[in-house]
Parts: C-alpha cells; structure tokens; sequence
C-alpha cells in the first residue's frame, strides 16, 4: 500500500519529538514517581489514556490517510503540556494553573479537530455548524476528563484534591477554550499555513 506524504520536515520533526518526549515522561512518571512533581498523581493511569489520542493520526497514516498535522498537534500537545505541568509541580505550586491549562489545552485540542472537520476555506453557510461541532466536540472531552479523572482519583491516588468547584471550573475553563479553539479554526482556514497542514475530514 502507497504511503500518503507526510507533512513538511520541520512540522513533523516538532510532533516527533513532541510524542517521544511524551512517552519518555510518562514512562519516567510511572515507574519513579517520585521524579519531579508526578507523585500521587496516577501517572500509571494516565499513560494509556494520554498514548491513545497520539496514535489516532499515525494509525490513520499507516491506514493510507494523509498526516493531518492540525489534527495531531491537537490530540498530541495537551497532553505534553499537562505531563510537563505535572513534571514541575505547577499544579500544587500555583492556584490558577489548573484553570489556565485547561483553557490552554482545550483550545489547541478542539482547534486541532476542527481544524480536521474544516480544513478548507470555509463557505458562509456551513462556518456556524462547523464551529458548533467543535465546540459540541470539547465540551464532551471536558466531561470526558473529568469523569477520568474522577475514576482515577477512586481508585486510590491521593494527590487528586478534586472538588465539586475544581470540578465545574475546569469544565467552564475547557469549554470555554474549546469554543475559542473552534473559532479560530473556522475564522482562519482561509490562510495558506492552516492549509498546509490541514486534511479535511468531510462529513456526508
């Protein structure tokens, strides 16, 4: 089977080497946890969860698909940037980084997805839907992480200090960064780098 190409040198060396030192991390988190700040916080858990959305683009080029580079950038750095968080105790060290990832990564996650549903210029009558689709998309992964992380936190690992606030602000955090995330897909497909990195995922 004919590979499809993949994206230009420079991108997909970033995302390369953004999944090995992902992994790297995680390995290094669940077998020393005691290594920077990844104490009691479930590390073991979290390395199939975090490793599955990595794979999602390499599996689809392995299947024939293009090398969506929006797509995986979405589905890849979340993930480094809360490891990393993790790494220096950001967490534990500054009250309102929870709430600023969270925006953060839902932003560049849903931005990354729709970027893939869009990645052309946008006609005028579908811009809306598409951005509701996105914004649909991020709020259900916001839900999605925390009942993760809710799971994670019952089977045993004590240094989750989940709380019904901390709870309702990373979903209002994620949301609301999900929506601008899929604003900002929709708003700029038009210019030539979103383009070039973008293989549109067409819904019949």
């Amino acid at each position: 089977m004919t590979r499809a190409p993949l994206p230009d040198r420079a991108t997909f060396s970033a995302l390369l080497g953004a999944k090995v030192l992902l992994v790297g991390l995680m390995v290094i988190g669940a077998v020393a946890p005691h290594v920077g700040g990844f104490a009691g916080k479930g590390m073991v858990y979290r390395f199939p969860l975090y490793m599955i959305p990595t794979l999602v683009v390499p599996v689809r080029w392995l299947r024939g698909k293009l090398w969506n580079a929006a797509l995986d950038i979405g589905l890849t750095a979340p993930f480094l940037f809360d490891t990393l968080g993790n790494l220096f105790g950001l967490f534990d060290r500054w009250d309102s980084f929870d709430n600023v990832l969270h925006f953060l990564n839902w932003f560049v996650l849903v931005w990354g997805i729709t970027m893939a549903l869009n990645g052309r210029p946008t006609r005028r009558n579908d811009s809306g839907l598409v951005w509701i689709a996105g914004t649909g998309i991020g709020a259900l992964a916001a839900i999605g992480w925390e009942l993760a992380e809710y799971s994670i936190m019952r089977a045993g690992v004590g240094n989750l200090h989940l709380t019904y606030a901390d709870t309702l602000g990373d979903l209002a955090a994620g949301s609301l960064g999900g929506a601008v995330g899929a604003w900002l897909a929709v708003s700029l497909t038009s210019r030539w780098w979103f383009l070039q990195i973008s293989d549109p995922i067409k819904i019949s």
